[in-house]
């Protein structure tokens, strides 16, 4: 009977800028070890390119250049951010579960392929609670299976959000002599932080007939604003891909492909709209999990189908997730 029952384990996490389904469904394929107490690791890489143009004008009066001679410099952008996880699901009874998770992140700015920025630490503590709202009656001859259940929970800022970089090495020059404190910024979005507190909310439903099935769930985010009085916008995140459990003695692969759509308003800082922030995009997934006995190893692929996002973002590139669990 337990072979005939699935629960994909959703937890809030980030991000996602338009954060790549940041904080959401960390694991984006099945669970067969249904109602099993579980926790794992989790490795999240995303990236965001574009490639622009410089144009300068040159004035001389050498012969080979004479007048005004116009250059261009190709310049490639790109933003990587990487994400360890660790996180656990608890059973609190059997209509009640408990996810948590805390992550660490490795962020990099990149231009022409050198690394200019790189921010790294800890990142935000996040709970939620979970409740079955219904779940069928499964018996020895049924084929099919529906679950639904409904979530909140909230984001702690236990993260490092106040990490500057430097631009320049120094304020102020006389002959060959620099002196003077070198000049930073702070860009939110590479943070491994947001330093606020933020409530989050789901939705999540499974149908499942003999090996096949359908899983999806929602999520929206509304943020609180920080200490630096930046605000990130509210968020939503949507996921939905059917799957196909194929077992082997007692093995299984359970290999699916999906879609996945995210949406967020623009951030805000001092109340006033941030730039290069906000707008949607969606995405193509596939993805295959292994599990044997206690544990499941997988890995998710992330490709950008349509997107619009507000101003000069750069923009989605490609995404992987692999997930390692272990049940008890």
């Amino acid at each position: 009977m337990k072979k005939i029952v699935f629960l994909l384990m959703g937890i809030m996490l980030t991000s996602m800028e338009i954060k790549a389904c940041d904080l959401c469904s960390i694991y984006m394929n099945l669970e067969p070890n249904d109602l099993n107490n579980s926790f794992g690791f989790n490795y999240r890489y995303r990236t965001f390119s574009a490639s622009r143009i410089d144009y300068s004008v040159l004035t001389t009066k050498d012969k080979h250049a004479i007048g005004n001679t116009v250059l261009s410099n190709a310049v490639s952008q790109e933003e990587r951010f990487n994400a360890y996880d660790v996180w656990l699901n608890y059973f609190l009874s059997n209509t009640w579960q408990l996810n948590a998770s805390i992550s660490f992140s490795d962020n990099y700015y990149l231009e022409n392929d050198s690394i200019i920025h790189s921010i790294a630490g800890p990142g935000d503590l996040t709970l939620v609670f979970k409740h079955m709202v219904y779940n069928t009656k499964v018996t020895d001859s049924s084929n099919w299976a529906f679950r639904l259940l409904a979530g909140i929970g909230g984001k702690l800022p236990t993260g490092k959000y106040n990490q500057p970089y430097v631009v320049s090495p120094a304020s102020n020059q006389k002959g060959n002599i620099v002196y003077g404190v070198p000049y930073s910024e702070l860009d939110p979005h590479l943070q491994s932080g947001t330093g606020s507190y933020d409530l989050i909310m789901l939705t999540e439903a499974q149908l499942k007939f003999k090996t096949y099935g359908l899983s999806s769930n929602v999520s929206y985010r509304i943020n609180s604003e920080n200490s630096n009085q930046f605000r990130f916008a509210n968020r939503l995140n949507l996921n939905s891909y059917f799957f196909k459990i194929i077992q082997f003695g007692e093995q299984k692969i359970a290999p699916n492909i999906g879609y996945g759509f995210e949406y967020s308003e623009r951030d805000t800082f001092k109340g006033e709209e941030y730039l290069n922030s906000g707008g949607f995009a969606s995405f193509f997934t596939s993805g295959i999990k292994y599990y044997l006995k206690k544990s499941g190893i997988g890995i998710t692929y992330f490709m950008p189908l349509t997107q619009n996002l507000n101003d000069k973002q750069l923009q989605n590139d490609k995404r992987i997730t692999c997930d390692l669990t272990f049940y008890f």
